[in-house]
């Protein structure tokens, strides 16, 4: 398994008005980069794991556990988000589940 996809955390911020700049502070807050494998949830797990079928879920796997302080992640710089779902213990390290963030 290769660990080949970089995976950003990031903790959204309470979008607390600013009277300097008249604008609400909504910047997200980056946490932390790991590298991952990342694959494609497949329908017949989705429909064990999550009792249905959700657009967009993908199994990522890291080496070890990963700290629960953040609120989406993105996949190698790309634009969309990913919410987390839930986690596995698996043999070799720590894999989660997650949904891309259609809201």
């Amino acid at each position: 398994m290769r660990y080949d996809t970089m995976v950003s955390f990031f903790k959204e911020t309470d979008g607390k008005y600013n009277p300097r700049t008249h604008k609400h502070n909504n910047d997200p807050i980056f946490v932390d980069s790991i590298f991952a494998n990342v694959t494609d949830l497949g329908l017949k797990n989705q429909v064990q794991l999550l009792g249905g079928i959700k657009q967009g879920s993908k199994t990522i796997r890291f080496k070890e556990k990963v700290a629960n302080d953040w609120d989406y992640l993105t996949i190698d710089e790309d634009d969309r988000k990913y919410r987390f779902i839930s986690s596995l213990n698996v043999q070799k390290g720590y894999a989660v589940i997650v949904g891309e963030d259609v809201g």
